[in-house]
Order: structure tokens, then sequence, then C-alpha cells
């Protein structure tokens, strides 16, 4: 029996040792399992530099077209981040790319009587564009969005800007069940190699997907939190009058008689500017979280949901996750206190979408621009679909389409809807 013990106790032993051995191998295996990233230093530089590179230029080849601006015979394009093609569209069968504005950090713009209002990173900057294509830089209201300072969980202060980014890969040391995609290493961001990275002047006229708007004496901003009014009456002195939180995910804003719809993420809100200095929350549509542009008329408006995938137009300017919704819905709000939802249109992808009379033109994402028959929202009738990849934004003026989509800028005529005419292509 003695005998018996000694040997289990030695099995024991032995069978302890293992363990040890087979947990110190594991924890081995675990020290030297690894995963490559790219990691992401950010390029800091100071603003004031940055302002200092503003000036035009000899025109530039367009390789990406973001928001749009009409103003007076004039087509102005953002280059995401870079700045603003300048292209006379007098003649729109064949309009001709003249200039280019640098403006780093430039994702928006609103036009004023020959005064072009733009953020260049977390600042506003006002430029007189009555010489045209000579340029000057008037007054710049710092941090004025103050989230553009951070990206991937970097901040900058308010005189700062990231301007870009150190690209390398990196291996890191990490346990084998590790499954982290975003990680924050000694300032640096780790992203797994998988992951993708007014009142008697002439106003332009803004796309669905613009963050400016201009009513009577005012540009209204929005930021991603926050809405701005700001006093425009004397052109190239803006002042900002108010700021306002509205909430997070704010995405876009439309101007309409009295009132301002803005999109976000989650909903469209309305706003009364019937008091201009002070913008008074009316009412709020909710929908599921994914991305929406909004317009509206005096009875109804019209909003866009969709979610974003890989081939966006114009490097996902508007960027969100977490919807799966792709649809256009028309709501009634002729009274404000009482919204309420008409019909929901099934879409591909819809993005930018504007209306002029009785026509209504959506961007569908891969399915191109179609035009609608609006004169009843509850039924909308498809009169054409163009096919065109993956078109972004649209502005309808004067019986005219103006469409920015991946592979360039379209225009095409619609005062006849069942004889809709290309005009042109201007192409990156």
């Amino acid at each position: 029996m003695v005998r018996k013990m000694k040997m289990v106790k030695k099995v024991a032993t032995l069978g302890f040792a293992c363990l040890v051995v087979i947990a110190s191998f594991l924890g081995c295996m675990k020290d030297k399992a690894t995963k490559t990233y790219k990691v992401y230093k950010p390029i800091v530089e100071k603003l004031s530099q940055i302002h200092a590179k503003i000036k035009n230029t000899q025109p530039q080849s367009i390789n990406t077209i973001g928001k749009i601006c009409l103003y007076n015979d004039y087509i102005f394009a953002i280059s995401p981040d870079k700045g603003i093609h300048v292209i006379n569209n007098k003649n729109t069968v064949s309009p001709s790319n003249e200039s280019f504005i640098v403006l780093p950090g430039c994702g928006d713009i609103a036009i004023v009587g020959d005064v072009l209002y733009a953020d260049c990173y977390s600042d506003l900057v006002t430029i007189n564009i009555s010489k045209l294509p000579q340029v000057e830089v008037v007054k710049i209201i710092p941090n004025h969005f103050p989230d553009k300072r951070s990206a991937y969980g970097i901040y900058v202060d308010s005189t700062e800007a990231i301007v870009g980014w150190d690209v390398k890969d990196t291996v890191v040391s990490q346990s084998i069940n590790g499954e982290n995609d975003y990680v924050l290493i000694r300032g640096d961001v780790l992203l797994s190699s998988n992951t993708s990275s007014p009142a008697n002047n002439s106003v332009g006229v803004n796309g669905s997907m613009s963050r400016f708007a201009v009513q009577n004496n005012y540009l209204y901003t929005v930021s991603s939190y926050n809405l701005s009014a700001i006093n425009i009456t004397n052109l190239t002195n803006p002042i900002v009058v108010s700021n306002k939180y509205i909430g997070w995910n704010i995405e876009t804003v439309y101007p309409f008689k009295d009132k301002l719809f803005i999109g976000s993420q989650t909903g469209m809100f309305v706003y009364d500017i019937s008091t201009p200095t002070t913008p008074v929350y009316v009412t709020q549509f909710r929908h599921a979280r994914v991305c929406d542009p909004v317009i509206a008329d005096s009875n109804h408006a019209y909003v866009t949901l969709h979610t974003e995938s890989e081939g966006n137009a114009s490097n996902s300017l508007i960027s969100c996750t977490g919807g799966d919704i792709n649809e256009l819905d028309v709501l009634d709000v002729s009274n404000l206190s009482n919204v309420k939802l008409i019909k929901e249109y099934n879409m591909a992808q819809p993005k930018g979408l504007g209306k002029e009379g009785k026509t209504l033109v959506i961007c569908d994402g891969k399915e191109g621009i179609k035009f609608y028959d609006a004169t009843d929202p509850a039924n909308l009738l498809l009169v054409k679909t163009i096919e065109i990849s993956n078109a972004y934004d649209v502005i309808c003026w004067n019986g005219i389409a103006l469409v920015s989509a991946k592979n360039g800028l379209y225009q095409y005529q619609y005062s006849n809807l069942n004889d809709i005419k290309f005009l042109s292509k201007l192409v990156y």
C-alpha cells in the first residue's frame, strides 16, 4: 500500500511538472505571437503655415471631386483637403477648367457676393474672389470647427492641424487570441493591414451634402455636433453670433425659407431661424443609424438613407457605420408639430439629391442618377435612370442637373422630363 501511494505521488508530481512545461510553452507561444499593423503617425503642421499656402494657381488635373457649388457662371468643385477647382460653366456644353484655389483642409464652401467661405481644417476662412482667378484671404476665424482637430484618437491644439499620415508596417507582439484592429501606442495609431484608410447679393447654390447654408444675411454651419450662426452683413467681416450644441453625428444642413433642415446619422432635425441669431429647435424625425442628406420644400422633406461601402465617390466625405438601410423617405412637413412619414422608396445606395419644381433627382450610388416626376410625392414616378459610376451629389438649377460622380462632373438638361438631354462631362 505504501509503495502504491509513492507511485501515485510520483505520477502526480510528474503530471504537475508536465503541466508547468506545457504552460511555459504556451506562454512562449503567446509572447512570440505577432500581428502586422500599419502605423499611422500623424503629420502635424501649424495652421499659420497652412494659411500662407492659400492662393490661386494654374488649373489642376481633377482626380476626386467632393462637394460642389454653383455661383453665377462658375462651378466651384472641391478636391477634398486640397483645394477648389474653378470651372467656367458659361457654356454648359463645354465647361472649362480655369484655375485652382489651393486651400488645404477644405471640405465645404459657401459663396455670397464674390466672397467665398470655407473650412481650412478647424478654421473658417473668408476669401475675396471678386477678381478671379486672383484670390485674397481677408479674415480667418480660428477653431470654428473644433471637431476637425482630431483623427483616429489623435488630438492637436487649436493652432495645429493633422495634414497627413506617415505610414509604415510594424510587427507587434500580441496574444494569439488578440483581435484588436485599433490600437493606440505612444501617440501613434495602429490600424490593421486590411483597414481602409444674402440679401441683395448673388448667392451660390450648394448640393444636399453641404455643411454650409446661407439664408438672408447669415451663414449657418454645422460641425459634427454644433450649429453656428454667422452674421455676414459685412461680407468680408463675418461675425459668429451663436454656437448651439444640437447632438452628435450631424452631417448636412439645408435652408428653406425660415427653417433649417439638418441631417444626422440618427434623424432629421428642423430649426426655426425666424430670429436669425438664435436658431430654435422645432422638431425631429428619427430613423435607424445611417447617413442622411435632406432637402425640403413648403410641404415635404426628402431624406435619403444610405449605408457606406467601398467604392464611394468623393472619398466617403460623409462616413457612417452601423446601418443597413438604403431608401428614400418622403415626409409631410406641412405641420411641423406633427411630421409624418408618407412613403419609403427602396434604393440601391442613395446619397445626394436635388429638386426643382416637380422634378426630383437622386444620386443612387452604383445605379447612377435617377430622375423622378414628383408631382405626387406619395407616388413618385421614375422617368429615367442614367448609369453613372457612384453618383455622389447633384445640384438642380434652371433646368440643369449638375452631378458629381466617381469619374466626372456631368450636366443634364431636364426642362422636358420626357426628353432629358446630356450636355457635358468633365472627366477627372
